[in-house]
């Protein structure tokens, strides 16, 4: 799927190929992760979803209104398709995460998380008969292990005290609800300028976390207004929200979702370099070890066609 042929939107025009394009969302969200952790219990989660959708949207009209206006009506013609990619996307995926991570630890969440490759290969199954090759399931499987094993930090005695809990669930939820994200880009009209469509999720998802937001104030948390507000969905906005989502679309609409999911593993790579670089932390082999098989998973499911159909 590629982007109309007269859009002028530099974005669109410099969309970088597909495979680099996931690999820098998945680096966006990493360092999305960096900044939460650093604002939690200080900014409530859906203030924080729902003013990076705010100020996204902002952002966004600034830089395609004229194109927007072109479009409406195309777009409102596909209103229910919109909204359930901004319900998927803010209030199953984003949504279940932020509860699912007030409950488990995160070297559950990160186990779990690892298992969204294969989510997406099985929603795709389910849906529209998709098929991986073995060489394909062969890297699902390597870039699985090098997540494990990252996470266990390379000792078996983590995993043998792995269990679920309520926090857990509401992550498999979270998990469910990307893939089937990642499915609804088929149905997008190829007419419609991507970031026109990015606008439209925001909107639909800015709309959804209103009430939800007014129920965090009154029952949770009063968002108090200050520099970390700004500061975390000011950068959430522009690299949580606008490039990696540009950039993760683009992503699935070229690789289709189910190599494109695989790129989601960078994110623990990502994690460790970052927490080595910015907070002091020291590089070990297990690290190592879990980056390469990660590495060779993506490269064996990177490297030839996909789930057939996967980009429309």
């Amino acid at each position: 799927m590629s982007a109309p042929p007269h859009s002028s939107n530099l974005l669109i025009r410099y969309a970088p190929p597909p495979v680099l394009a996931g690999a820098l969302a998945m680096l966006c969200w990493a360092m999305s992760m960096i900044v939460v952790r650093d604002v939690a219990g200080v900014v409530p989660p859906v203030a924080l979803s729902f003013f990076r959708c705010l100020i996204a949207l902002s952002l966004l009209w600034l830089m395609c209104h004229r194109s927007l206006r072109r479009q409406w009506p195309l777009m409102v013609r596909h209103w229910k398709l919109i909204a359930t990619m901004g319900a998927l996307l803010f209030i199953g995926g984003n949504g279940m995460l932020f509860v699912g991570l007030q409950f488990t630890t995160a070297i559950n969440a990160g186990l779990i998380n690892s298992a969204e490759p294969v989510a997406v290969v099985a929603v795709a199954w389910l849906m529209y008969r998709d098929r991986l090759t073995p060489r394909q399931w062969l890297g699902v499987a390597v870039s699985a292990a090098g997540v494990v094993y990252l996470i266990a930090r390379g000792r078996l005695s983590v995993l043998v005290g792995f269990s679920l809990n309520i926090g857990d669930m509401f992550i498999l939820v979270s998990i469910v609800s990307w893939a089937f994200y990642a499915m609804t880009m088929r149905h997008v009209p190829l007419e419609l300028d991507r970031l026109n469509l990015l606008f439209g999720i925001l909107l639909a998802g800015a709309v959804m976390l209103f009430p939800i937001w007014i129920l965090e104030n009154l029952c949770y948390a009063p968002t108090r207004f200050g520099l970390p507000l700004v500061w975390a969905t000011g950068f959430n906005a522009v690299f949580a929200s606008i490039l990696a989502m540009f950039w993760w679309n683009h992503s699935l609409q070229k690789l289709g979702p189910g190599r494109a999911s695989l790129l989601v593993h960078l994110i623990p790579v990502y994690t460790v370099i970052l927490a080595v670089w910015f907070l002091g932390e020291e590089f070990k082999l297990f690290h190592a070890i879990g980056i390469a098989l990660i590495g060779v998973g993506i490269w064996l499911t990177t490297m030839q066609r996909g789930i057939q159909g996967g980009t429309h």
